[in-house]
């Protein structure tokens, strides 16, 4: 009989050479432990709650969070430079990336620096990973960085100061994936039916730095773009619509207009959480080119006569599907989530 058992050498070849190259200076032994901490992250789970981590390791964290504004950083633990308990104390902090912070590991000659990190930077602010990888001459820069981002159950991009990413695929064929999700169309659809210039790029920032957390928030789903007038039928009598919608753009805008008002901002982040919570439900989240959501918890109730939907994926996909080949009026279009982390934005009729 003959036996093989089959690595990913290639990711070890890649990590080192990514450390290399940002400067940072890892043993064999950190290395080993570092490999097995990244082979746990895609499917990482806490009570049962999914969560996608987020990580930022540099030499220096003192002086790369200085270039971040508004940032604060809580430090919690001092490991061991071999990296032997750096899953354990790791796996103590994941939990907070739910809630926008990153985990950071601060490698030094003598010790490892372990806590989260995190830019309170408002909804149209820029966030952590653009403040702190946006660096124009790297000569100046005397620290490193690398951020560790969980794009799905398959997939681990790791991004240097020095642009030398590096994306970790754990599936065994090549399949290319579209990491930007068409955020950016449906972003300008839900903003749409906004007149003032100013106050729809306000909102478009905004909703780019929300949307931004969906992959890691959001464990799949279906969220349908419609016009402001759009009334549900029959095609989808079925879920929670709401008699007064939940007018989202105008928060941002009453959040960013009146920037000292503590009250407007509190109620944005709000109502953003409890979007994101919508997402996460069963059904259709809808929401309308006004950036106002009208409704969750929706599905279809019959599929419309003719309409012949591909047996393909799974319950979500058909009714994403479904939706599309629908012909329904004042449906814009739909965007899927599966929880593998597969996705699209579809307008509907193209």
């Amino acid at each position: 009989m003959v036996e093989q058992r089959l690595h990913h050498f290639s990711v070890r070849d890649g990590v080192e050479q990514l450390f290399e190259t940002e400067k940072i200076n890892i043993d064999d032994d950190f290395t080993r432990n570092f490999l097995h901490l990244l082979s746990r992250l895609c499917n990482y789970e806490e009570e049962g709650h999914k969560i996608r981590p987020r990580l930022l390791i540099s030499n220096n964290i003192k002086k790369a969070i200085k270039t971040v504004s508004n940032s604060y950083m809580i430090k919690t633990r001092t490991g061991k430079t071999d990296g032997s308990d750096l899953e354990k104390i790791v796996k103590s902090l994941i939990p907070f990336c739910n809630n926008g912070w990153h985990v950071f590991i601060d490698i030094n000659e003598e010790e490892v620096h372990y806590g989260v990190i995190r830019s309170f930077s408002g909804p149209i602010g820029l966030s952590i990973s653009e403040n702190l990888f946006n660096v124009d001459d790297l000569d100046l820069v005397d620290y490193a960085a690398i951020e560790v981002k969980t794009l799905n159950n398959f997939e681990l991009l790791l991004c240097g100061l020095h642009k030398s990413n590096l994306t970790v695929d754990s599936r065994f064929l090549e399949i290319e994936s579209e990491r930007t999700v068409h955020f950016p169309l449906m972003i300008d659809e839900i903003t749409s039916s906004i007149n003032d210039s100013d106050h729809r790029e306000i909102l478009k920032k905004a909703f780019n730095n929300l949307f931004r957390v969906i992959p890691y928030k959001v464990h799949g789903t279906i969220c349908l773009i419609v016009e402001p007038d759009y009334e549900p039928g029959e095609f989808l009598a079925d879920g929670i619509w709401f008699e007064e919608p939940i007018d989202l753009g105008q928060k941002v805008l009453d959040s960013v207009l009146n920037n000292k008002d503590i009250v407007s901002a509190e109620a944005y982040y709000g109502l953003s959480g409890l979007f994101l919570d919508m997402l996460n439900v069963d059904g259709m989240t809808i929401v309308d080119t006004s950036a106002r959501v009208r409704g969750y918890n929706v599905f279809v109730r019959k599929t419309p006569h003719g309409v012949e939907v591909p047996n393909e994926g799974g319950a979500r996909k058909r009714a994403a599907n479904t939706v599309l080949l629908s012909g329904e009026p004042k449906i814009v279009g739909v965007f899927f989530l599966s929880q593998d982390g597969n996705s699209f934005y579809k307008r509907v009729g193209e």
